[in-house]
């Protein structure tokens, strides 16, 4: 597998991951063709190489028609290892070994550092160390790898301290609640109890959980603006 037919896979399980759990922000049905259609393309590539006469457009045709299925069940199902529900966030960091080694994404140590400089995950600098790399595992949970990427991209060029601080503080424009809730869609640990108006914003859509974080961002007065 190339580096690039790699990184587009583990894209595609983030997204798949994301449509599992009910939080996936585009249309849930085209990402099931387009994945089948890549997946597809892919072998067929392999029998090119490998089996030369089995490559032809009717096996392609049929391998995308077998995935299509196939994804369109266990998403129809909520496949029980990739939906797993969590009711409440993680509030500890951890090494980017550990984020490996537990499985919160399926890529090397390479990688996840490659979806750092891509502003699909962030670090923080361990408590007590000038230098050094974590990762809060909150971003992880749910359908946070989905909707996240936006959120860093939009803030871009701000510290990571300042990132981080922003994530996991309380705002008063989501009802005491920190972004890094609304856009899993589920409360930090460490909260004791949610308000009805809080349950209700935890609730909503992915896609407006995640217009209302960064309407944080972009908003009249946003310090954090790129």
């Amino acid at each position: 597998m190339t580096q690039l037919t790699k990184e587009r896979v583990e894209a595609s399980a983030l997204k798949i991951r994301a449509a599992l759990t009910g939080n996936y922000a585009g249309d849930a049905r085209q990402l099931v063709r387009d994945v089948a259609e890549s997946f597809a393309s892919d072998i067929e590539g392999t029998l090119r190489v490998k089996v030369p006469e089995l490559a032809d457009s009717s096996i392609r045709d049929l391998l995308r028609h077998v995935l299509e299925e196939r994804f369109a069940t266990i998403l129809a199902s909520g496949d029980a290892d990739e939906s797993e529900a969590r009711s409440s966030l993680p509030v500890v960091n951890l090494k980017p070994s550990e984020v490996i080694e537990q499985r919160k994404v399926r890529m090397s140590l390479a990688s996840l550092y490659r979806y750092v400089e891509a502003n699909k995950f962030y670090c923080v600098v361990p408590s007590g160390q000038s230098n050094g790399r974590e990762f809060p595992a909150w971003q992880f949970a749910g359908p946070v790898p989905e909707l996240l990427p936006p959120v860093l991209l939009a803030l871009r060029g701000a510290l990571r301290t300042e990132v981080h601080a922003f994530l996991v503080t309380a705002q008063d424009a989501l009802n005491e609640l920190a972004p890094a809730e609304l856009l899993a869609g589920a409360p930090f640990e460490t909260r004791a109890s949610l308000h009805p108006s809080q349950q209700r914003l935890l609730q909503l859509p992915a896609n407006e959980r995640l217009r209302k974080v960064l309407a944080l961002i972009n908003g009249p007065g946003a310090s954090m603006a790129a």
